[in-house]
């Protein structure tokens, strides 16, 4: 069964990003054609015209949305003024220079996201990645690796990788779960989940037809947070995320607190999530309020999707939590 992940909007999170920093380079690009007829770092102290109004309007927004993601870094915020630097560099370079310069950008960009979804920090070498990159744009010969491996050796690494990842976050995880059944507050079911009651609500619970509204923490084992609902809840059908928080939600009434402790089979199973930060075989840790429950319309029960309708409104939810 196709299953929604509640957590999608990392993914989108991400790839919207790469659009805030084009977007960043269009607003100012706009900017400084409109009547000014420089590409300086001029400051201006006043607003002359309708064309500065809605350049100088767009370059807010842009700005709330990079301050938005900077703050959503938590311990490593953006620098702003290197944020400035680039924008200001890649404008005054010519076009040859800026789509260069862009690309480059974007290839360092997909370097770190490569070594951070494969756990590779501090074992595969940024750097040596650039080279490798630049030995075979600038035709080096001989290169230091043979051409025609290329392919079968990455596949092969990665997948090797990939085996270990599992492996390893299978035994930790297993470790961490069978530390909390010790607690007398953690409860166990029969699949596997561990819950924790913080706080009793009050009402009907929900079912496999319910719409629910939640506010979370997902956290992985070490404590590190990857996602949140931060100041709104976030509405979405229960039938439609990791079978953890299917059950999990069950077992709660509107106003409840709870802790789910969810194994990786309950959760993203032994490939994991890699665009939402969620490694192979990861036990999740997720502090859940039920803020609401409601019954979706009678024409869904026994549907084990929900409807286009329904995938719609949850995607655009899910952008907004994450805009």
């Amino acid at each position: 069964m196709n299953r929604i992940k509640l957590f999608r909007k990392l993914v989108q999170n991400f790839r919207q990003m790469k659009k805030i920093i084009t977007t960043v380079i269009l607003a100012t690009v706009i900017i400084s054609c409109k009547n000014t007829g420089s590409t300086s770092s001029h400051v201006t102290d006043k607003l002359e015209n309708k064309d500065q109004k809605v350049g100088y309007a767009y370059g807010m927004n842009v700005g709330n949305q990079v301050l938005m993601y900077s703050e959503s870094m938590k311990d490593n915020p953006m620098d702003f003024n290197e944020v400035e630097r680039g924008i200001l560099d890649f404008i005054n370079a010519d076009d040859k220079k800026r789509d260069s310069y862009a690309t480059g950008q974007n290839i360092g960009l997909s370097i770190i996201n490569f070594i951070k979804t494969q756990k590779l920090e501090g074992v595969v070498d940024e750097k040596i990645v650039a080279q490798g990159i630049m030995d075979v744009l600038k035709k080096k010969d001989p290169l230091l690796f043979p051409q025609d491996s290329v392919n079968g050796f990455i596949q092969e690494y990665i997948q090797g990788n990939v085996l270990k990842i599992q492996k390893d976050n299978l035994e930790k995880g297993t470790k961490y779960l069978e530390d909390k059944k010790k607690d007398s507050k953690v409860k166990s079911t029969e699949s596997g989940l561990l819950y924790e009651v913080v706080k009793e609500g009050s009402g009907q619970s929900p079912t496999d037809n319910s719409m629910v509204k939640v506010h979370y923490v997902g956290k992985h084992i070490d404590g590190k947070t990857f996602d949140e609902s931060k100041e709104e809840p976030v509405e979405f059908p229960l039938r439609g995320v990791i079978p953890g928080w299917q059950e999990g939600l069950k077992l709660m009434a509107p106003g409840s607190k709870f802790k789910f402790y969810i194994p990786a089979d309950l959760a993203y199973g032994e490939y994991g999530s890699p665009d939402g930060g969620i490694s192979p075989n990861e036990v999740l840790v997720f502090d859940v309020e039920l803020v609401s429950v409601e019954e979706a319309p009678a024409g869904g029960q026994g549907q084990p999707q929900i409807s286009a309708e329904q995938l719609e409104e949850l995607q655009k939810q899910m952008q907004q939590q994450g805009n």
